[in-house]
């Protein structure tokens, strides 16, 4: 080899680290560009939103992705509910006197009705203990009639406490999601659900809660107008539970106790009664799914799917000083994830087709995937697997990865071949009992059948170890977490990332290159979901 040859090589190696380096600093860029000020909060049907669905468009168009028609973005009609405070009110009697609750202070409600007016007046109160109906575990909370009536319902499900077989043991079940309790509570024709917030069971503070359901609401936009909802959906306190659960001679944690047996029979709250008024403003608006592919050379019909949401909380007039809910966090460091893998991908010629997924109104519910997961350009069988980034660590490099829902595919080894060469372990989520599997968007992909791999930042830090991993992840829920606070500081370290985004990229060059059909393990529920959708491609 002479010395042209070498130098030859030498320049093309230099220049592909500038080019690793630059995208990388790209990456930083969109992080940095979407939890700007300037982009207020990214909430769908916003001027925030609607910055931040281009930002991504023109980002696929200028490697000239593919799109699934004439535009990366996918509609989804979206309605936004926005309670009266000066007009609507939620009362609680006891004994015939007021309790005294302030919102957002002790309580939050709404309707997801979408009407201008929702109304229930003089209610009866039952506690429904966990307000879960599960044939499959032998357990019914709902032993009596409660059409017409406010049920009122524990946090999480009963294996958080039992932590035995009942159930998944602490790690929650979907029955344990609010979106489940509120759901079931209408199925029994209850008028009112009341959840209680404790801390421990549902893996967040009270401040989560009042910031999460006030200001506008969002859901998908339906032609009933989700009538086949309760008039009134809550939070409360702890205390207002306790309240509650002391005009009738018992302690919150009598109550749970009750709650824990598949014996449990509702109790009556027989000198309580709920009264409420919504008056709404509600604003139609049409958000989208950003949505961009590299086509397959050899088998353009079967698909990667990369996702994140990109949507966060917006802003909140209400509040004093800063207003804005930047998402650095959550979620424009998955979002950013997105388009930096198309941009690594737009540059190689997979022979599958990698699908790049921007997702709107996960905070309003996981709804920009539900929306998706039911009009997809491609069919659930023509679909090899997912992955899922919702929000990536800036504590710097960790040992591991941890998989939500680790034990459930076979895309774990494949994952796990790339993160060893990196030196790094998958290990399973330290809090199943919070239930993440079922609180990203990937849930709405794995309900069709297709593998979705959601890998969370590792918190076994290279500097600090578990313990300092787990303090930096319960000090950002405590106080970051939907919070005003979620933005770019000087102590962001992106190494972490960076390399986790190596370990990505391989593993999806793997699976579109690989020939590969992974599939759901033996044991899990959507097995047999995937087994049917395969058997009638």
């Amino acid at each position: 080899m002479n010395i042209n040859q070498i130098l030859s090589i030498l320049a093309i190696f230099f220049l592909i680290s500038c080019t690793n380096e630059n995208l990388f600093d790209k990456y930083i860029k969109h992080v940095e560009i979407m939890s700007s000020d300037d982009f207020e909060g990214r909430a769908p049907g916003t001027p925030g939103g609607e910055k931040t669905k281009k930002y991504i468009a023109d980002h696929y168009a200028s490697l000239g992705l593919s799109s699934f028609g004439d535009s990366y973005l996918l509609p989804v009609n979206l309605t936004g509910l926005t309670l009266d405070e000066s007009t609507s009110f939620m009362d609680l009697k006891v004994g015939g006197e007021s309790l005294d609750l302030v919102y957002r202070r002790d309580m939050v409600y709404w309707t997801k009705r979408q009407v201008t007016n929702a109304v229930v007046k003089d209610s009866e109160l039952v506690f429904v203990g966990y307000g879960v109906n599960a044939p499959e575990y032998g357990w019914n909370d709902y032993k009596v009639d409660v059409t017409g009536k406010t049920v009122v319902i524990l946090i999480n499900d009963p294996g958080f406490e039992l932590q035995g077989e009942d159930f998944n043991g602490k790690a929650m079940t979907y029955y344990g999601r609010w979106t489940y309790k509120f759901e079931e509570a209408a199925r029994q024709g209850a008028v009112g659900a009341i959840i209680i917030h404790e801390t421990a069971p549902a893996a967040y503070g009270w401040n989560v809660v009042e910031t999460s359901w006030s200001g506008e609401q969002v859901d998908l936009s339906y032609a009933n107008k989700n009538i086949s909802r309760a008039p009134l959906e809550a939070w409360v306190t702890l205390e207002v539970g306790e309240a509650l659960f002391a005009s009738i001679g018992m302690s919150y944690d009598e109550m749970k106790q009750q709650a824990l047996s598949k014996d449990f029979m509702p109790v009556p709250i027989t000198n309580a009664f709920l009264s409420s008024n919504i008056d709404n403003a509600l604003n139609f608006s049409e958000s989208h799914n950003v949505v961009g592919y590299v086509e397959g050379s050899e088998s353009p019909d079967e698909y990667i799917m990369i996702m994140a949401h990109w949507d966060h909380l917006g802003i909140d007039p209400n509040l004093e000083g800063d207003q804005i809910y930047n998402g650095a966090l959550d979620n424009a460091t998955g979002t950013a994830a997105v388009m930096h893998m198309a941009e690594v991908f737009s540059e190689r010629t997979p022979k599958r087709s990698i699908v790049f997924i921007g997702l709107t109104a996960e905070e309003s519910g996981l709804l920009g995937s539900a929306y998706m997961a039911e009009n997809m350009p491609f069919k659930p069988s023509q679909t090899i697997a997912g992955l899922n980034m919702d929000a990536l660590s800036y504590a710097g490099k960790a040992r591991d990865i941890i998989i939500i829902g680790y034990g459930a595919s076979e895309l774990e080894p494949i994952m796990e071949k790339y993160a060893a060469e990196e030196g790094k372990y998958l290990a399973p989520d330290k809090a199943p009992e919070k239930g993440f599997f079922y609180r990203s968007d990937h849930i709405s992909f794995a309900k069709k059948g297709i593998p979705v791999l959601y890998a969370d930042p590792g918190i076994d830090l290279l500097e600090g170890g578990i313990e300092r991993g787990m303090e930096f992840a319960n000090y950002y829920t405590a106080n970051d977490y939907h919070q005003v606070s979620d933005e770019i500081t000087d102590k962001w370290d992106y190494s972490g990332i960076e390399q986790d985004l190596g370990i990505f990229t391989n593993f999806i060059d793997d699976l579109a290159n690989s020939g590969e059909y992974p599939n759901w393990y033996e044991s899990n529920e959507f097995r047999a979901i995937r087994d049917k959708s395969l058997s009638n491609k």
